[in-house]
């Protein structure tokens, strides 16, 4: 008996590690996961793309993203009394996952610390956000958030959703 049950996790190890390990497809278009989030994430007021010479201008190593992404999009509020922020960088193939990764966690915390004091004296709920930031990295993709919790885990599933096989 304790052979069969042993012969069996055996069995059944390999076919875990399989279901356990997620792949995803690395041919999205940006524009496409943005409108999947945008579809489901609450927005209120609306949200604005970045232009193309944001990363330029706030990130500290903008250089890091143009030698490895391929396209990227950064989505903020329209309204001026939320911190809703989020973004999508599509890595080129071959290009540095890790760095982008490092270069995006670099941007949050700059933003965390940018409004830290802004939050403190007129909007403390909307700092939560902000403490509560992610960086996920799903295949050749890295995604930020800056959004409620619910909102964040709804992003983050209509990002794997639109990146599923």
């Amino acid at each position: 008996m304790k052979k069969l049950i042993m012969l069996a996790a055996l069995l059944l190890c390999p076919v875990l590690c399989l279901c356990a390990c997620t792949s995803y497809r690395n041919d999205v278009a940006v524009n496409d996961i943005t409108a999947a989030i945008l579809n489901a994430v609450s927005t209120q007021g609306g949200y604005a793309t970045m232009e193309s010479d944001y990363v330029s201008i706030e990130f500290s190593k903008p250089e890091v993203i143009d030698a490895n992404v391929q396209e990227w999009m950064i989505c903020a509020s329209s309204s001026q009394s939320t911190v809703d922020e989020f973004g999508i960088f599509r890595v080129k193939e071959g290009g540095d996952v890790n760095a982008v990764k490092a270069e995006v966690e670099d941007y949050v915390q700059y933003m965390q610390v940018k409004l830290e004091v802004y939050l403190d004296m007129y909007d403390p709920a909307e700092k939560t956000k902000l403490e509560n930031a992610q960086v996920t990295v799903l295949g050749n993709y890295v995604v930020f958030t800056m959004l409620t919790e619910a909102d964040t885990d709804a992003c983050l599933d209509a990002v794997k959703g639109a990146l599923s096989n």
